[in-house]
């Protein structure tokens, strides 16, 4: 057939009756059969036939027609069997008669281009499959107005709108394929619908919600369209699907005006911000994007996920931004970059389903946020902390899509079974109201000196002695596995202490506390809610430094780390591509909470984030693990006392107690001998001042380190005070050290004209606290023989960004929590001294309140080049820096590191109300 057309063709004997229009007649027989592999993509010989422009153009082999000349066209001889190699290839059906004979003409006729646009719309050749007609279609989309007055429910080619009855008003028919999304306009007169054809075309069609009629359609997406959303002006539109481009139409003209690029992969939603100057997008790359809409420029990728992320949205009020994850989680940033480039710090990630996250919704009031999962669980979380509130009742079947009734009260979720299923939703309390936590006031007593017992007979009917209130007991375990137990009478809410330390050197004590029946008192349960694990190395059960956790970004700063029955603390966030966390106490010998013991952890082992459950609360069902803490420990939670066991007990109720001491490693003998103490636990410090540099150089300051080692538990703040100074000599005391911290620094210096060789014997200083209601004071020791040397070799000061602050001027950084601002460092170099000037790594800014460092260090720290004068550098606030004024100041590697003269860093309190997140 193909050579009999051809031949009638080359005789001039086809009809030339009608005259051949390539869009109307042409491009649909190149779309049949040819554009699959002649794209932008995949353009085999180098040709595309996608447009009329690109097919003119040719591929390798040279020009594919030859207007006017329909037998010297390439693409018709191939086409029509003339010209190896036949087109389409491998025995696909290609073009019949008919349709090579109005090739031909066309080409004849001198292969005219389109009049206007060619319609992207097309069909795919794909088998027809019958649906039955009982069959449920899939709900896929669905969508309700601002006023909660109109319901539009899609399914697949069709879509019902709904009053507010539940009374379907007309339905929407024919041409739309899958339905993706659906959006209300502001003023719910119209409806944005985002469909298309998969492999084919990407449309979005606004319709008049009254009559149902189409008002305006949207082509040029390459592939099928996810999403498509109004601006909050109603301007403007934007697009975006599966082939990895976003569009912005103008609504008055119907032109796209803007196309943005940088995806790698499908877009699956879109959302403007509240004041429509920012877009952000969700994509299958595993990043979500922000975007500025008059430019168009990108502000930040957030690349936290680790799956698809499915779904985005800007909390109502504009401050965050929110998505959830095919890897579980839901994922909040404070959105910062509103003018320029800047990266927007993560507030929280929660761990929520053994499932992926699909969907979620906020509550019009903005208090609630309504997230679903693949696996149809629906849970709702309060934003003002982005905890999980309540799960409501499970769906039973797939779901596509959720919304939130206009007055708040319910949440309406469609499934793939073709059913609409609503679940109420409760009010969102504030955090202080949501969870009734039963707290036990804590009673200290005072027993007087402790009673010794260096014998006691164990009852072996029992199993136990009795002892009284305030013992001081030896004991022994003299054969392997033994263990020794002791009962005494607690009432509720005392605060004890259980002290066992070997005596000698063969014991390694552990120590229990039992119920009368020797079952194991919990202490508390700790519930999971985002998991992580040990990189780049294990670690020992010592270091408190460079713990590498994957996805650290996402851990906070004061949160509990569980990992083989251990719980640490976050202290110190890494601060450089080389480093990690910093546990608590920050330096030394890693501290425990909840008197768990320390652990050594393997690269690669499962760690996770967690916190303490109240006493009736249940545990979310997030797919991670609750665990149970009992009241146990083999070492000191401080490591002050090293290997001995120590616990601070607060008795549930009234009850007798087992206190159970045994051997850690299970071993006995005449040698494994102890002292136990049962003792009214009265917490304390001990307060001392390291070691200070005796030389005090002209105009620089020398570093004064304030230490507290704390006591039965003492977590509180302490202040410490140093005594008169002579005229001419300052410092930056009081100097406090905050809560559950071990240490903070001031700096003594002297003025410029104080005579160098001048001594100052002794200052005391003192260090004072309230504990319980009481003042605690405590001498910390004597600063002794400061001497005035001579002029450093370098003197550092502190600036402004914007200008020279005045000689000795104590001036004052301003920064809120969460926020990044800049400073200087200025050196006035002594004549000759041209070296570099260190100030440290992660601890290069001193005394700053907890939580507020310096920032962007890189590999080598806050460093000035040598004979370079000053640099800029940055101070981080996080989130968790108590707000407050304290002073600030550098410390150079120089001279025996000398300081900068202080200035003040105020963490301004945030205004009332604002989200804060955990």
């Amino acid at each position: 057939m193909k050579r009999i057309v051809f031949a009638l063709v080359a005789m001039g004997i086809a009809s030339r009756i009608w005259a051949v229009d390539y869009a109307h007649d042409v491009y649909p027989i190149l779309e049949k059969y040819c554009v699959g592999c002649h794209t932008q993509d995949e353009r085999q010989g180098g040709l595309v036939m996608e447009s009329y422009d690109a097919l003119m153009v040719g591929g390798e082999s040279g020009l594919a027609l030859t207007p006017g000349v329909a037998s010297s066209s390439r693409m018709f001889l191939m086409a029509s069997g003339q010209l190896e190699p036949t087109m389409p290839p491998d025995d696909a059906e290609g073009p019949n008669a008919a349709e090579l004979e109005t090739i031909a003409k066309w080409i004849d006729e001198g292969a005219k281009g389109p009049d206007g646009n060619v319609p992207l719309k097309r069909t795919l050749r794909t088998p027809k499959i019958e649906t039955s007609k009982d069959a449920s279609l899939p709900i896929t989309a669905i969508a309700s107005s601002h006023d909660g007055a109109h319901t539009a429910v899609a399914r697949f080619d069709s879509i019902d709108l709904i009053d507010a009855s539940g009374k379907k008003r007309i339905s929407i028919e024919g041409g739309l394929g899958k339905v993706n999304s659906l959006q209300f306009s502001r003023d719910g007169k119209q409806l944005l619908v985002a469909s298309g054809q998969t492999g084919a075309y990407g449309v979005a069609a606004i319709y008049n919600v009254e009559s149902g009629d189409l008002i305006q359609e949207f082509l040029g997406h390459r592939d099928v369209l996810y999403a498509a959303v109004f601006s909050p002006d109603g301007d403007r539109i934007a697009t975006a699907g599966y082939d990895a481009l976003i569009t912005f139409w103008d609504l008055s003209s119907g032109k796209a005006i803007a196309g943005l690029t940088g995806h790698n992969g499908a877009i699956y939603d879109l959302a403007f911000s509240p004041d429509g100057k920012h877009l952000v997008s969700a994509c299958a790359d595993e990043t979500a994007k922000v975007w500025d809409v008059a430019s168009g420029a990108r502000l930040d990728t957030l690349g936290q996920s680790e799956g698809e992320v499915n779904a985005v949205s800007f909390s109502p009020d504009g401050k965050y931004i929110v998505a959830v994850s095919q890897d579980n989680r839901l994922r909040v940033w404070k959105f910062v970059s509103r003018s320029e480039s800047k990266n927007n710090p993560i507030v929280t990630t929660r761990y929520l389903d053994e499932s992926p996250l699909t969907n979620f919704s906020f509550t019009p009031n903005g208090k609630g946020l309504v997230v679903l999962s693949e696996a149809g669980n629906v849970k709702l979380l309060r934003t003002a902390d982005w905890s999980t509130v309540t799960e409501l009742e499970p769906v039973a079947d797939q779901a596509s899509d959720l919304l939130v009734t206009a007055d708040g009260t319910k949440v309406r979720i469609s499934l793939m079974n073709g059913q609409l299923v609503d679940r109420s939703l409760p009010e969102v309390q504030p955090p202080d109201r949501l969870v009734q936590t039963k707290t036990v006031e804590p009673i200290y007593l005072d027993l007087g000196p402790l009673s010794a017992m260096k014998e006691v007979d164990l009852d072996a009917s029992k199993g136990f002695a009795n002892v009284g209130r305030g013992v001081e007991i030896e004991g022994a375990i003299m054969q392997a596995k033994e263990k020794d137990t002791y009962r005494f009478q607690a009432h509720r809410g005392e605060m004890w202490a259980i002290d066992v330390d070997p005596i000698g050197g063969d014991m390694d004590p552990r120590v229990e506390i039992l119920d009368e029946n020797g079952q194991p008192l919990i202490r508390t349960r700790l519930q999971a809610v985002r998991d992580t694990y040990f990189t780049f190395r294990g670690k020992d059960s010592s270091q408190s430094g460079d713990f590498r956790l994957f996805n650290w970004q996402e851990i906070g700063l004061n949160e509990y780390l569980y990992a083989s029955g251990e719980v640490t603390r976050t202290w110190m966030h890494p601060r450089g591509p080389d480093s990690g966390f910093n546990m608590y106490p920050g330096t030394g010998d890693r501290e425990t909470f909840f008197g768990t013991t320390h652990a050594t952890h393997a690269l690669g082992e499962p760690a996770y984030v967690v916190r303490s459950l109240s006493e009736d609360e249940s545990p979310t069902a997030n797919g991670l693990p609750v665990f149970e803490i009992a009241w146990e420990n083999d070492d000191d939670p401080s490591r002050l006392a090293g290997s001995a066991s120590r616990l601070i007990f607060q008795a549930p109720q009234d009850a007798n107690y087992l206190v159970r001491v045994s051997e850690t490693r299970g071993q006995g003998g005449e040698s494994y001998k102890y002292k136990l103490k049962l003792r009214a636990a009265a917490p304390s410090f001990v307060a001392k001042l390291g070691g200070v540099n005796q030389t005090l150089r002209l105009g620089v300051g020398r570093e004064v380190e304030c230490i507290v080692q704390p006591i039965d538990g003492f977590r509180d703040e302490v202040t410490f005070e140093i005594g008169d100074l002579p005229e001419g000599w300052h410092s930056s005391f009081p100097v406090t050290v905050e809560p559950g911290h071990r240490s903070a620094v001031g700096t003594i210096w002297v003025d410029a004209d104080v005579k160098e060789g001048t001594t100052l014997n002794q200052i005391t200083v003192t260090a004072t606290a309230t504990q319980n209601g009481r003042n605690i004071e405590r001498s910390a020791g004597m600063i002794k023989d400061l001497k005035v040397g001579p002029v450093p070799s370098v003197v550092p000061t502190l600036h402004p960004i914007d200008r020279d602050a005045q000689d000795g001027e104590n001036w004052t950084l301003e920064i809120q929590p969460g926020q990044t601002v800049s400073a200087r460092v200025m050196l006035k170099r002594k004549e000759g001294f041209k070296n570099e000037v260190s100030f440290g790594k992660e601890f290069s800014g001193r005394n700053a309140t907890h939580g507020v460092y310096v920032d962007n260090i890189g590999l080598n720290g806050l460093l000035v080049l040598a004979d370079q004068t000053q640099r800029e550098f940055f101070i981080t606030a996080d989130p968790i820096a108590k707000p407050g004024k304290r002073t600030f100041f550098l410390q150079a590697e120089v001279d025996g590191n000398v300081t900068s003269l202080p200035i003040t860093i105020w963490v301004k309190d945030t205004s009332a109300g604002e989200l804060t997140g955990l």
